[in-house]
Formats: C-alpha cells, sequence, structure tokens
C-alpha cells in the first residue's frame, strides 16, 4: 500500500484501481487488447492507447 500512496498524486487523474484478480485480468487483456497506438494529439509523449477493433 505504501507504493500506492506513493504514486496516487503522482498519477493523478490516470490513477485507476481493478478489484479483478491478476489471472483473470492478464486473461481478459490477452484476449481483448489487440494493439497499442500512440496518443492522437501528436504531441511527443508516452502515453500509448489500447485499441480493441480494427
Amino acid at each position: 500500500m505504501e507504493a500506492t500512496n506513493v504514486l496516487k498524486p503522482i498519477l493523478g487523474e490516470y490513477y485507476s484501481f481493478d478489484a479483478t484478480s491478476i489471472w483473470k485480468a492478464l486473461w481478459r487483456e490477452a484476449r481483448e487488447c489487440l494493439f497499442i497506438e500512440p496518443d492522437e494529439d501528436g504531441a511527443q509523449n508516452d502515453m500509448f492507447w489500447y485499441r480493441n477493433k480494427f
């Protein structure tokens, strides 16, 4: 919990919590997350989004 408390203020609006078990979440992402792409605004940042449709 210490790391969570430190990271919450840093991540701000990007922090989210999912109570799904790690194995179920891993299976869900393996099935649904097909690829990722850079943020659409074209800025040089490290933000990527996943797409599950072509």
